[in-house]
């Protein structure tokens, strides 16, 4: 593979010569060309110029998938500015602790997702003024109900003079510079800014055009968040790439992922098992034509071989290739091969894709290990982090001298090279392709002055692949009351982090070391979950 040294919106820009006129995005009752989307974001641009915002500044965005998301992404690239990607799920305290983490000085901001009003946080965020924001910028519909367009733009902002000094801004940003800052939740309870360059994310994505055989005619439906390497990489910067056409959901939800496949006869759809396990169980599956659909990768989370059999022969059009990868290796590190049958590539995630190396170490020694013995999956290559925002120790953790990543993951290799993941050395919780720290739930759960202790464990579950359980001791004299911890967290993590059951331990088990044995009580938690079913 001949690496690319390309920025984002150079890519942009060269797809705007080479298929002005054909559509880029659609959106509920809009599209864009690609000439309108590099237009548009070039007035954009111009607009951040005017405020202050240049090379190198940290500017948020907060909002579900829709065409102004996408628009301030691409014009932020040409400013050679750094978007910080925020989870839509935040909650008032989540987002605050992104915000001062990643040092964000200009915050773009949506409407709503869910019962989540980004208005009100905002609001509240502002008062108190406990973060350095210089200017907060919503980006929902504007009065009209209309997104960004055209006429969004005054006539000085539309001139030859502010092109000029746009693109004059744009060359000076280079391949190797930060692209974006993604977070990613690991062992601790605070959140990894992972830096990804220009280089990181077009090379990703020209590795996953080049693997899954994707052409300028395809139609991706986007239900994977913008915020994730899923949605910038695999969705945004393939089909800048190719010319192909995005339709754009704001969130997951199947029933809207089936109107919109058969609506628009999609031909791709990426996403995490749980998306696509949950459409199958869908009560309407049946009545929507999906055979327009004829590939997408699915990644993020383990994906039992009998879940993987079952969609593919539920959707016997699509050709869908476990892939694997981390926020960390923009994503992709793997993908399956689609010349072999479903039954081989039910069981592994395949291959290493051209240019990336991947080996597996003994976890104490770091010792290379032989084919079929399981230990930490290595991986080194073009598609691996810059590192971790303001956080040298983290990163010297997770990189070698050499330029391996460390991912964490426990895997092996099979005798004809295929990559197996069988584990997870790293301490966190994977529920529905969200990656959850079971430590920061605990930090609020132990803050009720009736509980003593707290574990956060995930169990398996159907669909989701991980449900999250609160384990707890309580002070004595205490009684256990769940709907309350359910209401207390809930004003102060995203809904997904909450676990589903609280389970009363009279004390945790611990090892000689005082440790707490965390493989024992997850084996007790399932064994009490699955008599309580009964």
């Amino acid at each position: 593979m001949i690496l690319s040294c390309k920025t984002i919106g150079t890519c942009l820009a060269e797809r705007a010569r080479h298929t002005p006129d054909e559509i880029s995005l659609i959106y509920e009752d809009v599209s864009y060309t690609w000439n309108e989307l590099d237009k548009i974001s070039d007035y954009m641009a111009y607009r951040m110029h005017t405020f202050g915002i240049t090379q190198g500044t940290h500017v948020g965005i907060w909002s579900v998938n829709n065409p102004n998301w996408i628009i301030v992404f691409l014009s932020l690239q040409k400013l050679g500015a750094l978007p910080i990607l925020i989870n839509t799920c935040y909650r008032e305290k989540e987002l605050k602790e992104i915000l001062l983490i990643a040092n964000v000085e200009y915050l773009y901001y949506g409407d709503v997702y869910k019962d989540i009003h980004y208005s009100d946080i905002v609001e509240t965020i502002k008062k108190e003024n406990t973060c350095n924001i210089k200017k907060w910028l919503f980006i929902g519909k504007d009065r009209t109900g209309s997104w960004l367009n055209f006429n969004s733009f005054v006539s000085s902002e539309k001139t030859k003079r502010a092109y000029g000094i746009t693109k004059s801004l744009q060359s000076k940003v280079k391949s190797d510079s930060n692209a974006c800052m993604l977070f990613t939740s690991g062992t601790t309870s605070r959140s990894k800014g992972v830096l990804l360059t220009h280089n990181n994310i077009v090379n990703s994505a020209l590795a996953t055009i080049h693997h899954m055989q994707w052409t300028k005619d395809d139609r991706m439906c986007v239900t994977v968040p913008m915020f994730h390497c899923f949605g910038v990489t695999s969705s945004l910067l393939t089909t800048i790439l190719l010319g192909s056409t995005m339709c754009i959901l704001p969130y997951y939800k199947t029933i809207d992922v089936l109107n919109c496949i058969q609506k628009h006869q999609c031909t791709i759809i990426n996403g995490v098992p749980s998306m696509f396990l949950a459409m199958l169980r869908n009560e309407h599956f049946k009545e929507y034509d999906l055979s327009s659909l004829k590939s997408g990768i699915v990644a993020g989370s383990p994906l039992p071989p009998e879940d993987y059999l079952t969609i593919c022969s539920q959707i016997p059009s699509l050709k869908l290739i476990p892939s694997y990868g981390q926020t960390e290796t923009s994503p992709a590190v793997t993908f399956s091969l689609s010349s072999d049958p479903d039954e081989k590539r039910a069981l592994s995630v395949g291959k290493a894709i051209e240019g990336v190396e991947i080996q597996i170490v003994d976890n104490e020694s770091g010792s290379l290990l032989p084919v079929g013995e399981s230990g930490e999956i290595m991986v080194r290559g073009y598609n691996v982090m810059q590192g971790y925002y303001n956080m040298p120790d983290e990163t010297k953790q997770a990189l070698t001298p050499a330029g391996w990543l460390r991912t964490g993951d426990m895997g092996f290799f099979d005798g004809e090279g295929y990559l197996h993941i069988n584990g997870r050395k790293k301490d966190i919780i994977i529920r529905a392709g969200e990656n959850i720290s079971p430590h920061e739930i605990e930090d609020y759960i132990i803050k009720i002055p009736w509980i003593e202790q707290a574990v956060v464990i995930g169990v398996p579950a159907e669909v989701i692949q991980e449900e999250i359980v609160g384990c707890v001791v309580l002070k004595k004299g205490e009684t256990l009351h769940e709907e309350y911890i359910r209401q207390y967290l809930a004003s102060r993590i995203a809904h997904y982090k909450i676990p589903v059951r609280f389970l009363e331990f009279q004390e945790f088990p611990m090892n000689s070391s005082g440790k707490i044995k965390l493989a024992e009580i997850k084996s007790i938690a399932i064994k009490r979950l699955n008599q309580s079913d009964k």
